[in-house]
């Protein structure tokens, strides 16, 4: 994808470009994808997302699935969350935005990565998902 195409998708999907150099950096909500170019093709991506200070890489196939991001899914979890799903609980380890199929609609759908409290990881739809306060620190 040349990145005029990358630009007007992201436009389409309300996120806000910016131009660094030969890279193209989007920003919607929390979530920044650095997209840096060679010409006309994406030579490499990397994304950051919500409650992360760090930058993951992002393969150049999956970078118009993230632009394509159900916003309001993506902006419901930040890493670090407190979850519980069904009667299990458990912590957001990472976010994951998934290429639609013809039961999805055209924006993409997100799933977590949880990491229950026994033990076992899981990855639920964030909307069977219900997110729990944090605690209160003490002083």
């Amino acid at each position: 994808m040349n990145p005029h195409t990358l630009e007007a998708r992201a436009r389409m999907a309300h996120w806000q470009i910016t131009l660094d150099g030969r890279a193209l950096v989007l920003t919607r909500d929390d979530w920044t994808i650095r997209v840096l170019f060679d010409g006309s093709a994406p030579a490499k991506a990397v994304i950051r997302k919500p409650g992360s200070s760090d930058w993951q890489h992002l393969d150049r196939r999956a970078i118009t699935t993230h632009v394509r991001g159900h916003r309001e899914q993506m902006t419901m979890f930040r890493l670090g969350d407190r979850v519980k799903v069904g009667d299990r609980y458990g912590a957001v380890t990472d976010v994951h935005v998934e290429t639609p199929t013809a039961l999805t609609s055209r924006a993409c759908p997100v799933r977590l990565v949880v990491a229950y409290a026994d033990g076992d990881p899981g990855t639920p739809y964030v909307t069977s998902v219900l997110r729990l306060p944090m605690p209160l620190r003490s002083a």
